[in-house]
């Protein structure tokens, strides 16, 4: 994780970089995902090292003697606290004090997924609850909803390169890294809820299947609106809490319909991560799965790649931390679009972003990336007549020739080599 080129935002967030060495605690509390959180603890330690804290990395879990872990810090005073998908919120003295209470220092909780999973956690009634996000829509709805944290900020994970350095495998292949679970099992589940979940839910998952870039928050507002209700805010943030299974399957409606399009159109799609065997593919033969490997080991995949795909429909104002990983290791980033990416990174310079809404233009956006090709792409050609958005292009060219650019491209040459002949 680039957590070094992080240091900007902690100070312009109010976390300043002090005159003289200040300690910070940064725990791991649990084990998130292929051992990320391990991961990210000790990268962000180092880096708060670079910058001249006197940094202690507490590492836990629910096995170990909590008494022992925590303490040694009662009393003492540090300049911040941090944990990722902290437990340590929920946690209290047999006198109900809260742990976090008895340390004096800010508690910062780096909430890796939507806050809606973490509904009692931003409820905790600390003295110092802060909360640092990946996505600014996120961001705006703690704000809203969870008035017992105090301070907020926006700030995707950052990467880091592979240790052995890697070099590129001369292959037409699409790595996509993450864990995959099947929609239609997690839509059974929602199937099986009491109303009114049962219908928001099944709502919900319609309106963001039309509209990826909107926010689940935003959707429910709307919905409600629709259906002349109103709720209280406590009760909002309750409600959204309970319809965890939207964010869910919306994640794995879109990462196997992007799996689909590439290869129906007989790209190679390499997955690697949890979950996978569960994917039943429309075209077998185009299909690598490899077992996960722990996240300190994914960026010497990255780095062997040439090009990541990326889908993440939960970040709709944010990044996912697989699109840095692509870009620090040389990897070209085929990643889902919207408003914050568009606004921070530049599209052709290692990032090509696609629609979710129009997802079947995502094979000729990957075709042309292995392709290699050195003439105008299809994205210059786009802006060249008028289009800012090259999905809208795709589309509009499909409807009138009734192939896609890429494909009409490879027939014209086709027949100018037949004419030549």
């Amino acid at each position: 994780m680039e957590a070094i080129s992080r240091r900007q935002s902690f100070s312009e967030k109010g976390i300043n970089v002090m005159s003289e060495k200040e300690k910070i605690i940064v725990f791991s509390s649990r084990e998130i995902c292929y051992q990320s959180s391990s991961f990210f603890a000790n990268q962000m330690a180092d880096a708060f090292e670079n910058l001249g804290f006197d940094v202690q990395v507490c590492e836990f879990d629910e096995q170990d003697d909590l008494d022992a872990v925590f303490q040694p810090l009662y009393g003492k005073k540090y300049r911040l606290l941090l944990d990722f998908n902290s437990t340590i919120t929920r946690m209290v003295e047999e006198d109900g004090t809260p742990v976090l209470d008895k340390i004096d220092g800010p508690f910062f909780d780096y909430i890796l997924d939507h806050p809606l999973f973490h509904y009692n956690c931003l409820n905790a009634n600390l003295k110092n609850l802060n909360g640092i996000f990946l996505d600014e829509a996120q961001e705006a709805y703690v704000k809203r909803y969870y008035p017992r944290v105090k301070q907020t900020l926006t700030m995707p994970l950052g990467a880091t390169e592979a240790v052995t350095g890697g070099r590129k495998k001369e292959t037409e292949e699409i790595l996509f890294m993450g864990t995959y679970d099947d929609p239609d099992s997690i839509y059974e589940m929602v199937s099986l809820s009491p109303e009114p979940l049962k219908t928001y839910m099944k709502e919900l998952i319609d309106m963001r299947v039309e509209d990826p870039v909107l926010p689940m928050e935003e959707a429910f507002r709307q919905l409600l609106k629709t259906h002349g209700e109103d709720l209280p805010d406590d009760k909002f943030s309750l409600f959204m809490n309970a319809m965890y299974s939207v964010d869910a399957y919306i994640r794995d409606y879109f990462r196997k319909a992007a799996v689909d399009e590439l290869v129906r159109a007989k790209i190679p799609v390499r997955l690697v991560g949890e979950g996978w065997e569960k994917y039943e593919s429309c075209n077998e033969a185009y299909v690598t799965r490899e077992k996960a490997v722990v996240f300190g080991l994914s960026f010497e995949k990255i780095a062997h790649a040439d090009v990541l795909l990326n889908v993440s429909p939960f970040f709709n104002h944010g990044a996912h931390d697989r699109i840095f990983a692509g870009m620090a290791n040389h990897c070209t980033v085929l990643t889902d679009q919207n408003p914050y990416l568009e606004r921070i990174l530049k599209e052709g310079e290692q990032v090509c972003m696609y629609s979710l809404k129009d997802i079947r233009t995502l094979p000729d956006y990957a075709a042309e990336l292995l392709s290699g090709r050195t003439e105008m792409s299809v994205g210059d050609v786009a802006h060249l007549v008028g289009y800012g958005n090259q999905s809208k292009f795709a589309s509009a060219f499909r409807a009138v020739y009734g192939y896609s650019p890429l494909e009409y491209r490879r027939r014209m040459k086709n027949n100018a080599s037949i004419i030549s002949v």
